[in-house]
């Protein structure tokens, strides 16, 4: 990357603006304006934002200065820098909707500076998507990652979509931001090898197979480079997460082989207490703090999920042995992780929401009332799967385009989401529609960005486009049934 005098690339962005204003296209400041009444809107909105349990945990960390591996501690370090402007959750809250809105702006801009003046503004209004804010508001570190990406993604299309050299500066900052969103959620290394070769490949590399490829050979070697990259930034205590993936792991493949003796010694079950403590939704009943912990055997004292050694090599063992059972479990998870065929509510299900045992109470009691309305609150419009399903469509549907501008964005964006949501068929082990939040925001960008490729094609050859929409439309009707129907076959 290159910089240019400074004189000069002021003295440029006045003629472009200049020619659009002569052209009846009004220059980018009105886009900048309407970001940032979006901005604070937003953060008046949510202010102060939302802690959960996981970040208040990482916010004891950041007043410490004593960070652990449960979480990244990335996030927990750049709060404590943040406290400097005020305790809480309000200065990340800000500058995650800082970022936010400075991703849906610059890509609004690449947007009209390509002649599409009304889809600018209906990309950066797009940005107010009633889901997207209601997830904006939590201060976790799902948020911190897709808006550090979203910010980067919009800093690489705008200087792209112009074919103009990156000014040092600012590739610096991209590279911080995908750093830091690589970071801060492990599994974010799935989503990241199509980032990378949009920052630094030539254009002829952004086609759909060499970005799913890049995905995979990109996620493998980053795995090890991030966890030495934690311990010699913040050297964090362990606690062992993966050995919630292990524990929760087993436990489905015990389930499914009925053979509750795959989870000995590291825990103790008959066949009707493993079935009661067993849900593809989420692990939590086998953690220290889950309904069925009692079971589980860990040494006295230890942190967080640590069991006796030898816990992965008895992972591996049973889904050598058990292949099939494995195969339904991990299945199972991922269509409750995508929301897809599931019954209403399908929380409800699970241990800790349908026990009667007195000393374990329902963390909330579910009427009838909720289940009626979780088609409407969980509607179509969020759930992974939907998106999901149209990325793989749009992939198809551009495979066809040159491997530049708008197109060559969206085949990133959706490889992207394709390859960081499914990495959750083999590493997931809850059901929340935020896990899934940089997939939801990238499919979207994707698909304005290339809202005009797709009307052409509308034009000239509909069938593919009209294709594409029978199978999204297939998908929630699936969806959809299965809800009416409270189909429970796959929980």
């Amino acid at each position: 990357m290159q910089t240019k005098n400074p004189g000069f690339l002021l003295s440029g962005w006045q003629r472009e603006a200049d020619e659009h204003a002569a052209a009846g296209v009004p220059a980018g400041w009105g886009l900048a304006a309407l970001a940032f009444g979006l901005f604070l809107a937003n953060a008046a909105l949510h202010f102060p934002g939302v802690m959960n349990n996981d970040s208040i945990g990482q916010y004891r960390q950041a007043i410490s200065g004593e960070y652990g591996d449960w979480h990244p501690p990335i996030m927990a370090w750049l709060w404590s820098w943040l406290r400097l402007f005020g305790d809480g959750p309000a200065p990340l809250l800000l500058l995650h909707l800082a970022l936010y809105w400075l991703g849906f702006g610059l890509v609004a801009d690449a947007v009209r500076r390509g002649g599409h003046r009304r889809l600018a503004c209906a990309v950066l209004l797009a940005g107010a998507f009633p889901p997207f804010l209601y997830v904006n508001a939590q201060v976790v570190k799902d948020v911190g990652m897709a808006v550090a990406w979203l910010a980067a993604a919009g800093l690489l299309y705008w200087h792209r979509s112009q074919q103009r050299r990156m000014p040092v500066a600012i590739g610096t900052a991209v590279a911080l931001l995908v750093f830091y969103g690589a970071m801060v959620r492990t599994n974010a290394l799935f989503g990241l090898g199509p980032l990378l070769l949009y920052a630094l490949a030539p254009a002829d590399w952004l086609r759909n197979a060499r970005l799913m490829a890049a995905a995979v050979v990109v996620a493998v070697l980053a795995l090890p480079v991030s966890q030495f990259a934690n311990q010699w930034l913040f050297q964090p205590k362990a606690e062992h997460a993966t050995q919630s993936l292990f524990l929760y792991d087993l436990a489905g493949i015990a389930v499914h082989a009925g053979d509750p003796r795959v989870m000995e010694p590291r825990a103790t079950f008959t066949r009707e207490q493993l079935r009661a403590c067993y849900s593809p939704y989420w692990w939590d009943s086998f953690s220290p703090w889950g309904r069925c912990a009692a079971q589980v055997h860990r040494p006295a004292g230890a942190p967080m999920a640590t069991l006796p050694d030898g816990l992965e090599a008895q992972w591996l063992r049973s889904i050598a042995t058990h292949p099939l059972a494995y195969l339904q479990h991990r299945l199972k998870h991922f269509n409750s992780a995508l929301l897809f065929a599931v019954p209403p509510k399908h929380i409800r299900l699970t241990p800790e929401y349908r026990t009667g045992d007195p000393a374990h109470p329902p963390l909330e009691v579910v009427t009838a009332r909720d289940v009626k309305l979780d088609i409407v609150r969980k509607n179509p419009g969020i759930w992974p799967v939907t998106w999901l399903a149209w990325a793989a469509c749009l992939l198809a549907l551009l495979r066809g385009e040159p491997p530049a501008g708008a197109a060559a964005f969206a085949r990133v964006l959706a490889v992207s989401a394709l390859s960081y949501s499914g990495a959750y068929l083999l590493i997931g082990v809850a059901t929340d529609m935020r896990y899934h939040y940089w997939s939801l925001l990238a499919v979207m960008l994707a698909t304005l960005a290339v809202l005009p490729l797709l009307g052409g094609m509308l034009r000239r050859r509909p069938r593919p486009l009209l294709a594409s929409a029978a199978v999204v439309l297939a998908v929630v009707a699936l969806g959809v049934a299965t809800r009416l129907l409270d189909f429970r076959g796959l929980v």
